[in-house]
């Protein structure tokens, strides 16, 4: 995504342009939109790296319950050794 530009009064990016009454509104409007532009980006990393982290955690609970189907089936059999 394209940070927001000036020019004028005008403030335009991402394919979308806003005629202000002045420059002083321009600036602020310029600012805002970068501040909420900067926000959607955090959001999205925030969400690719909650998605990574989402998946990592269902990768190990498997494997955990694979290590503890395989722990019981060793302890049946040691407790099998143990009584023959």
């Amino acid at each position: 995504m394209s940070k927001w530009q000036i020019q004028g009064s005008r403030v335009y990016g991402n394919g979308q342009s806003y005629n202000c009454t002045n420059k002083v509104t321009a600036e602020q409007l310029q600012s805002t939109l970068n501040q909420y532009e900067t926000t959607v980006n955090l959001h999205r990393n925030l969400d690719k790296q909650f998605d990574n982290i989402t998946r990592q955690l269902i990768q190990t609970n498997l494997s955990l319950n694979i290590l503890k189907d395989d722990m019981e089936k060793l302890t049946k059999e040691l407790q099998n050794v143990s009584t023959d």
